[in-house]
């Protein structure tokens, strides 16, 4: 309850006045229409259904007696002599056999079809290879060939078969024709023998169907095969029935529902199934016919409410938003200072209400007593940082004016000498690349240098070490990358890599140092290896912390060993020094160390060249 009154509060006024209208008129309304047109339609259909009900049982009881009719009918054929000795397998001659078949056709076929329009053809066949068929009565040509084939075909599935079954539909001079048999049997053995076929038109059942139907729907009837034995519309008459009405169909003997077929109107359908033939007697009931009138005063209706609801949230919007439109533009300004915008207009807010005028006037002076006070703090960060810039070039220069470069100079020059005179390589080598450490820390004012100078210095110094430490490899990979365009900053490669040699294998003699070069999309990267001690999970949260935060160690809560204080001032120099330098995006990051499995730091320089750099400059 109280997230509601939470969820409710949070609402302007003009959306409270909407859902109050909307709760309290529109939905009763659309509640009691949907429940009068429900019982409407319910009360329509059941009524519907009673009265067409009483429709499909007078067909079903009408097509069963058709049927019982026309089985009684065939009674005669069973102990009739003359059909025994068509059945007999004793042979006759060619007269006999035509005598006997002028007899039936005489005695028994032409009374059967005497006066009877439905009968299409019938077929008398026995065991012994004898057939006798009469479509005289049938004004079309028939294939006979074809009744024939087809009489056998059904004598030989004669044991599956009642003894009196209709047996489906079936083509007789190119019309749709119902099939029905009576087995025949053997009066003195009574073993079946043979079988009476007779074809029936569908003139009587759609006659029954017709004259059982009230008009404004369909009666047809369902075989038990799912197809269609008759329907109205006669190029239905033989086609399966579809998937989802033949299911619910079958489902019950007797019922009624509503189903739509795509695109078609929903209709309600009544069924009722025929014992005594299998066939499913099936009536359409459009419902646009029960209930059209009905859905167009419900449509009407809707539409009124609709149109009131819609002149009441028009004319309580139109007042509430004389009060709501104020306080909406003041959300809009306050959100725009929010993001930093004290840009605001100030003369287009102007309304009759006094006390709305005064809180406009009082966020003014509000946001601009804001910008004054972010202007100073931003101008004193900014001379803060400045002042941090000085100091570290100041404290780096004193660090550089402590050597006399000239004493140093003509030292190791005639130190060279007297090594190259003797012979000494090693001691010549080990000279020369110190003199260059010098000579770089001392020269070049210019804090941007290309990054092959930051190289040749790294070079140098790793000359010295191998001079110390004879077992260490030195893996560089700097060839894809062009050193002479690159920018970087005078001393920032050094202090990482002579990081590795004081803290990356504290206590263990170095045997392996790796230098990698590569370039991204977004940056140029330079990568320090090495497989030194490592560092514990601890060290390594707190330098990455360090170098997100630009914070040192000792100002965080845990206290670092004197090494590690020392060496975290050092990568948060070299980090500020390149961010302050090229942007926030660049930097010292810890990549990854592992206790005993050495370190890994990456430094990121711009993409952009040393020319690049001057014709911004410029």
């Amino acid at each position: 309850m109280r997230l509601q009154r939470l969820s409710f509060g949070r609402l302007t006024i003009n959306q409270r006045l909407f859902v109050l209208i909307i709760l309290f008129i529109g939905l009763p309304f659309l509640l009691l229409g949907g429940y009068w047109y429900q019982s409407s339609t319910e009360a329509i259909e059941d009524f519907a259904v009673d009265t067409n009900r009483r429709i499909i049982e007078q067909t079903r009881l009408s097509l069963d007696t058709y049927i019982s009719n026309l089985e009684n009918t065939t009674y005669p054929f069973i102990h009739n002599p003359q059909i025994g000795q068509f059945l007999s397998p004793a042979p006759l001659s060619d007269y006999s056999y035509f005598k006997l078949n002028v007899k039936i056709e005489e005695d028994l076929f032409a009374p059967m079809m005497y006066g009877r329009s439905d009968i299409i053809g019938i077929s008398l066949l026995g065991d012994n290879k004898r057939q006798i068929n009469d479509f005289s009565i049938t004004n079309e040509i028939v294939d006979m060939n074809a009744i024939r084939k087809r009489n056998f075909s059904y004598q030989s599935k004669r044991d599956q078969l009642r003894d009196f079954q209709i047996l489906g539909m079936s083509e007789v001079a190119n019309r749709p024709a119902i099939t029905v048999a009576r087995k025949l049997y053997d009066n003195s053995t009574f073993d079946y023998r043979g079988m009476l076929i007779v074809d029936l038109s569908l003139q009587q059942i759609g006659a029954i169907c017709s004259n059982d139907s009230l008009g404004g729907f369909n009666v047809w009837i369902m075989g038990t095969n799912g197809r269609v034995v008759y329907h109205p519309d006669t190029p239905l008459i033989g086609t399966g029935v579809e998937e989802s009405l033949l299911s619910r169909l079958q489902a019950q003997e007797s019922s009624y529902f509503r189903h739509q077929e795509s695109s078609a109107p929903e209709k309600i359908v009544l069924h009722e199934l025929s014992a005594l033939t299998g066939w499913t007697i099936v009536a359409d009931l459009p419902l646009e016919n029960l209930i059209g009138d009905l859905l167009m005063q419900r449509n009407i209706s809707l539409a009124a409410a609709a149109l009131l609801i819609l002149i009441a949230l028009v004319l309580v919007g139109g007042f509430s938003l004389s009060l709501t439109r104020p306080l909406s533009m003041l959300q809009k300004l306050m959100a725009r200072v929010e993001q930093g915008d004290f840009v605001l207009p100030m003369n287009m807010h102007k309304f009759r209400n006094a006390e709305m005028s005064s809180v406009f006037q009082s966020f003014y002076e509000m946001t601009d007593k804001l910008k004054r006070l972010i202007k100073e703090v931003h101008t004193s960060q900014l001379k803060e940082r400045e002042l941090m810039i000085k100091q570290k070039e100041s404290a780096l220069r004193s660090m550089q004016s402590h050597i006399n470069p000239h004493f140093l100079y003509n030292s190791l020059e005639i130190i060279n000498s007297y090594a190259i005179k003797d012979n000494h390589m090693d001691i010549s080598r080990i000279t020369r690349a110190l003199a260059h450490m010098f000579r770089y820390n001392i020269s070049n004012a210019d804090s941007v240098v290309p990054l092959r100078e930051e190289m040749s210095h790294v070079s140098a110094y790793l000359e010295l070490q191998s001079a110390r430490f004879r077992k260490l490899a030195i893996d560089m990979d700097v060839e894809d990358i062009d050193l002479d365009r690159v920018r970087a900053i005078r001393l920032t490669l050094q202090p990482i890599v002579e990081n590795v040699f004081v803290h990356g294998y504290r206590g263990k003699k170095p045997r392996y140092l790796g230098i990698r070069a590569y370039r991204t999309p977004d940056y140029t990267a330079i990568r320090i290896m090495d497989e030194g001690v490592g560092m514990t999970s601890e060290t390594r949260h707190r330098i990455r912390t360090m170098l997100e935060m630009s914070v040192p160690l000792s100002d965080s809560s845990a206290q670092p060993e004197p090494d590690e204080y020392t060496s975290g001032i050092g990568l948060l120099n070299v980090h500020e020094r390149l961010q302050l330098t090229f942007g926030t995006e660049y930097g010292l990051y810890l990549l990854d160390s592992e206790p005993d499995q050495g370190t890994t730091f990456e430094i990121r320089l711009p993409n952009h060249t040393m020319e690049e750099a001057t014709v911004c400059t410029d």
